[in-house]
């Protein structure tokens, strides 16, 4: 078990260090949909498709998004790592995101804005 674990994060530390990754970040706080919130800009949104609904929210660790621009070779560097493609980046600051018939749409403003909620709230 140990040398698996080793191997993954291995594979997820040459993802992440490759030339065509533009960016990366772990799914471990918050699930996929806080991950890719928290990677959306004022110009760099996203369009994604998820099987599920715990697909969003899952929190399972040595789980990476990636932005690339070689979705092969990130394929390659993850070795056995299972990688699946979730949708396109776009230019617009939104993260949309679909789940079945369900979907939602928030630009960087709103996710900023939910951001600060808990800590606007206690003050």
């Amino acid at each position: 078990l140990a040398r698996e674990v080793g191997d993954r994060v291995a594979s997820l530390a040459a993802v992440a260090r490759h030339e065509s990754t533009l960016a990366a970040h772990d799914v471990s706080d918050g699930g996929l949909a806080v991950a890719l919130a928290e990677m959306v800009t004022d110009d760099a949104g996203a369009d994604v498709r998820l099987p599920d609904r715990v697909a969003a929210f899952e929190e399972t660790p040595g789980r990476l998004v990636v932005q690339t621009t070689d979705p092969d070779a990130v394929a390659d560097l993850a070795g056995e790592t299972p990688v699946l493609r979730l949708g396109d980046v776009t230019t617009d600051g939104t993260l949309s995101l679909g789940v079945g018939e369900e979907s939602v749409a928030l630009g960087a403003d709103a996710i900023r804005d939910h951001r600060g909620v808990i800590d606007r709230e206690l003050a």
